[in-house]
């Protein structure tokens, strides 16, 4: 039977029709994100029925081959080793059997006297290819395409295949040739489409394989973040209790041996560990407040020039015992336009909430400018181009410390991140700080951000809404 009679039996072409609407669908459904796993795949399974019925055989299967390179490309089976392959659809033969069968099949569409009731031929699947990083998701590994990192050193790409196995029984006459010859005219109006769902599959599997490995880079990432957070926490929370510890102790054990003024510096060290402790235990209540929402400001007229002032004040009076003279602090005030000023406006926000973000602001400042400096507090209202108000009030806060790498900019009001690992041994806190500050000024309707270059010191920048009682 030619195809040219084939186009003339109304029967067998409504058979034809039918099973190309199934293929349709299934190719749809191999699309979708419900798509079943690699091995247990429904959807291959119910295309091998559909083709089983079709072409009227008792057996199949649906296998999958990676070409790799070799000499006899003439022969389409050849190249396609064995531990190369795997099925997608099995149907009442075993996966070995269908392997055995492929030797005797030297080219398309021929067959082997001893298996004169098989057919294997290729479906059609274009220019499908498997990229070298996603090889190994096909490729066992011993398969010889793939080296030890997973990537063929020979080619680009290796190309893929889907075979289709068919088998028949034994006719009343002792053979199965007019069935085998049916299934090979059949094939051809079939490959297209039948090729079109394993296309699909394929493409979803490969779409789940990098889910699959964004996925997992990202639990290694979190589980990375993990323990350096639980590093950091710790390292917080048990040095300063170790010094408190240690002091009080020894104060226990020899009260009467030290002097007066030792047992001062004792009690002073145990109060200076006791804020620094109590200082990260309300910084992680904080985070988890504003986390949570459950933080709410108290709005009131603020004077930020004021405001910065006792925030500087404060921080001077912190370093007194300890860097005196390192430090030096300065507050400017100006216009929109860039002329020195006396005042700037008010504006509506909470004071103690917004003292803290100066305050935080000044504690980063010092702590990553270790051989001291000068930290200036820059306080100016900015103008918008056509408007004769100003809507905004700018706060920037300079430092000449050891800077900020431009990767690292983004990243400074994370949760717990620190800039450089070295730097969080040798600077202490949590690294909530700038998280702090960020979280609290979005709560203002304002923004913050940074800009930094190395060894010239860091300024941040914090833009806060002015009401419309100041337009006056």
């Amino acid at each position: 039977m030619g195809t040219e009679d084939l186009s003339l039996e109304e029967p067998l072409a409504s058979e034809i029709a039918a099973v190309l609407r199934e293929l349709a669908r299934l190719s749809q459904r191999a699309g979708a994100p419900e798509v079943d796993t690699r091995f247990g795949n429904t959807v291959a399974a119910t295309m091998l029925e559909h083709l089983l019925a079709l072409f009227a055989a008792q057996r199949g299967a649906i296998l999958l081959a990676v070409q790799e390179d070799g000499p006899e490309q003439h022969n389409f089976l050849a190249p396609l080793q064995a531990q190369a392959i795997r099925p997608l659809a099995l149907h009442e033969l075993r996966e070995e059997e269908a392997y055995t069968l492929l030797p005797a099949f030297a080219s398309p569409g021929t067959q082997g006297s001893e298996v004169s009731c098989w057919l294997v031929d290729r479906l059609a699947l274009g220019e499908f290819a498997v990229e070298p990083e996603l090889a190994h998701a096909y490729l066992p590994a011993s398969s010889p395409a793939l080296n030890r990192e997973g990537s063929s050193p020979t080619q680009a790409s290796h190309p893929l295949q889907a075979l289709l196995v068919l088998g028949w029984d034994v006719l009343a006459d002792g053979t199965c040739s007019s069935a085998v010859e049916r299934g090979r005219t059949l094939l051809p109006f079939i490959s297209d489409a039948a090729g079109a769902v394993i296309i699909h599959l394929l493409l979803a599997e490969r779409m789940q394989e990098v889910e699959l490995t964004a996925a997992r880079e990202a639990l290694q990432h979190m589980e990375l973040l993990k323990a350096e957070l639980l590093a950091t926490v710790s390292h917080e929370l048990r040095s300063p209790l170790a010094s408190i510890k240690g002091y009080a102790a020894t104060l226990l054990r020899h009260e009467r041996r030290l002097a007066r003024a030792e047992r001062h510096q004792f009690l002073l060290a145990i109060s200076e560990a006791s804020d620094r402790l109590e200082q990260s235990i309300e910084r992680l209540l904080e985070m988890s407040q504003l986390e949570t929402g459950a933080i709410t400001l108290e709005r009131s007229p603020v004077d930020v020039a004021l405001l910065a002032q006792e925030a500087i004040t404060a921080a001077e009076q912190g370093l007194a015992a300890q860097a005196a003279g390192h430090f030096s602090f300065k507050l400017h005030l100006e216009h929109a336009d860039g002329t020195p000023a006396t005042s700037v406006p008010l504006i509506m926000a909470d004071p103690r909430r917004l003292r803290e973000v100066l305050d935080n602001l000044l504690e980063n400042a010092i702590k990553y400018s270790p051989g001291g400096g000068t930290v200036t507090v820059l306080v100016r209202p900015t103008m918008q181009a056509g408007d004769p108000h100003p809507r905004m009030l700018e706060i920037c806060v300079s430092d000449t410390g050891m800077g900020i790498p431009a990767g690292h900019l983004e990243r400074i009001f994370e949760q717990f991140y620190r800039v450089d690992l070295r730097l969080t041994r040798e600077v202490s806190g949590l690294g909530l700080g700038l998280a702090i500050c960020k979280r609290l000024i979005e709560l203002h309707e304002g923004t913050i951000w940074a800009e930094s270059a190395l060894q010239h010191g860091s300024t941040l920048h914090v833009l806060l809404p002015i009401g419309e009682m100041d337009h006056v």
